[in-house]
C-alpha cells in the first residue's frame, strides 16, 4: 500500500502535442487527486508548434507541472530518461502526451505497484482494450508484441505499448545503462531488469485525435534490431549468473 508521504511523477515527452497537452495534464489532475502527490514533468524536444510555451503557463498556474526544454528532436525514449533522472517521486510513471493513453488508467498500474516492481499498461490481457484502430494497426501491434516475447524471451503480452509505471528503487540503478533509441524505451527496461517483478495491468488504448502517429517502417525495423540486441544482452545476463 500507498504511504501518505509518497509522491508520483508521471513523465510524458512532447514533439508538436499543443493539442493535447492540456486535456492531458487536467486528466491526470483529475484521475489522481487528491489520493496521490504528484508531479507531470514534461520534456519538450524543441516544438515548433508552442508546445513549451502552453507547458509555461501551465506550470506559472500549477506547481505540479514542470517543463524540461531540450535544444532539438532528441528521441522519445531518451526524453523519458532525462525526465526520470529530474523526477523525485518514489513511483514512476511513463505514458504519451497524444491521449492514447487514458490518465484515468494511472491509478490502476500505481495499485498494482504494491506486487510488483514494474506494471506494464496492457492492452492484451483481460480488461484492455484498443478504440478507434484499424485492422492493420492492431494486427502490427500484436505481432510485434509476439516477435519481443520469441526473439528477447520475454513473457509480456503487450510489449509496445509505452505506458508503465515502476518503483524508483527499482528502476533509478538501471538508467545509466539504458541506451534508448525509437520509441521503445519499455521493452529495454524489461530486457535488462533482470529479477524485477513485472505485471500488467489492463488499459484502454484510443487512437490519437491530433498530430501524427509515431509509428513507421523505419521504426519498425529499429524495433526489430532492438530485439535482437536485447536478446544478446540477456544472454550475456544469464552466462554471467
Amino acid at each position: 500500500m500507498f504511504q501518505i508521504n509518497e509522491r508520483v511523477s508521471i513523465v510524458v515527452p512532447t514533439y508538436n502535442e499543443r493539442d493535447n497537452i492540456l486535456p492531458l495534464c487536467e486528466g491526470i489532475r483529475l484521475a489522481l487527486e487528491p489520493v496521490w502527490d504528484y508531479e507531470v514533468i514534461i520534456v519538450d524536444d524543441n516544438s515548433p508548434d508552442g508546445t513549451q510555451e502552453i507547458v509555461l503557463d501551465m506550470a506559472e498556474l500549477d506547481p505540479k507541472v514542470t517543463l524540461l526544454p531540450r535544444p532539438g528532436k532528441l528521441g522519445l525514449g531518451s526524453a523519458i530518461v532525462a525526465g526520470f533522472e529530474i523526477a523525485t517521486g518514489d513511483y514512476w510513471v511513463m505514458m504519451d502526451a497524444d491521449l492514447s493513453h487514458r490518465p484515468q488508467d494511472i491509478p490502476r498500474l500505481l495499485h498494482a505497484l504494491s506486487e510488483a516492481d514494474i506494471v506494464v499498461g496492457s492492452r492484451y490481457v483481460p480488461g484492455g482494450a484498443v478504440a478507434n484502430w484499424p485492422l492493420r494497426r492492431k494486427i502490427v501491434s500484436v505481432c510485434a508484441s509476439a516477435l519481443g516475447r520469441l526473439i528477447v524471451g520475454l513473457q509480456v503480452r503487450d510489449l509496445t505499448s509505452g505506458f508503465g509505471a515502476f518503483r524508483r528503487s527499482n528502476l533509478e540503478s538501471l538508467l545509466p545503462s539504458l541506451n534508448p533509441r525509437g520509441f521503445k524505451l519499455l521493452l529495454e527496461i524489461l530486457a535488462k531488469s533482470g529479477n524485477s517483478r513485472v505485471k500488467e495491468a489492463p488499459i484502454t488504448f484510443i487512437e490519437r485525435q491530433h498530430g501524427h502517429s509515431k509509428a513507421s517502417a523505419t521504426e519498425a525495423l529499429l524495433f526489430l534490431r532492438l530485439c535482437f540486441e536485447l536478446r544478446g544482452h540477456r544472454r550475456k545476463q544469464d552466462k554471467g549468473r
